[in-house]
């Protein structure tokens, strides 16, 4: 994101890309027009990307009910993360770290078959993690962003076939803005912050 010396705070100030003030809040983006027609610009040509590619566009909320974040293990293993819950109605909801539970609901709503499979859902979801105060920085360390998230669910043969089609995209959307250095790292499992049963992840870390 630093390119010959000039940071990305620099470079938004100076164009007049997005700002940051203490009205609104620690790490939370103002995007000015500027930098709001380079967003809509990138995101139409993702998008566009992304269902040529196979994925069907959802979206979700920006909050969910605290049951749904406790059946995804969420508030087991990424609480310290996540924003103090928002009491509605006498139920409590929580801002979203990200929108796993959303798309595994979408698929759950009305009958699928395996036929249907693989199926792939994308959006650009807004998320918000509580960040440390310390750690904030620019546009890199924030406390809400957009992220392009999107998840495959497949039937387990399935499953190689759409790991190099997934490495295929993202290497032709980082080849579109000329990203020469990257590097793809696998996420095993970590014993103390995993959810899913031992046989699961023993199968699918030995593929």
């Amino acid at each position: 994101m630093e390119k010959n010396n000039i940071s990305h705070i620099e470079l938004g100030k100076h164009m007049d890309i997005f700002t940051k003030l203490p009205e609104v809040g620690q790490g939370l983006v103002l995007w000015k027009p500027h930098g709001a027609m380079l967003r809509y610009l990138l995101e139409k040509f993702s998008q566009e990307a992304h269902i040529l590619n196979g994925y069907q566009w959802v979206y979700t909320p920006h909050i969910g009910k605290s049951n749904l974040w406790e059946t995804s293990g969420h508030l087991d293993y990424y609480k310290d993360s996540m924003y103090n819950p928002i009491e509605i109605d006498g139920e409590e909801y929580y801002l979203k770290p990200m929108s796993c539970p959303f798309h595994v609901l979408i698929y759950k709503d009305g009958i699928k078959s395996y036929r249907d499979l693989p199926i792939r859902y994308a959006e650009y979801a807004s998320v918000y993690r509580y960040e440390l105060s310390g750690v904030l920085h620019g546009l890199t360390r924030v406390r809400g962003f957009t992220q392009d998230d999107a998840h495959i669910i497949a039937a387990p043969e399935q499953i190689e076939e759409e790991i190099f089609r997934a490495l295929i995209f993202s290497l032709y959307i980082l080849k579109k803005f000329n990203f020469t250095k990257y590097k793809a790292y696998i996420a095993t499992r970590n014993s103390a912050k995993s959810i899913g049963s031992p046989a699961d992840w023993e199968k699918a870390e030995s593929q």
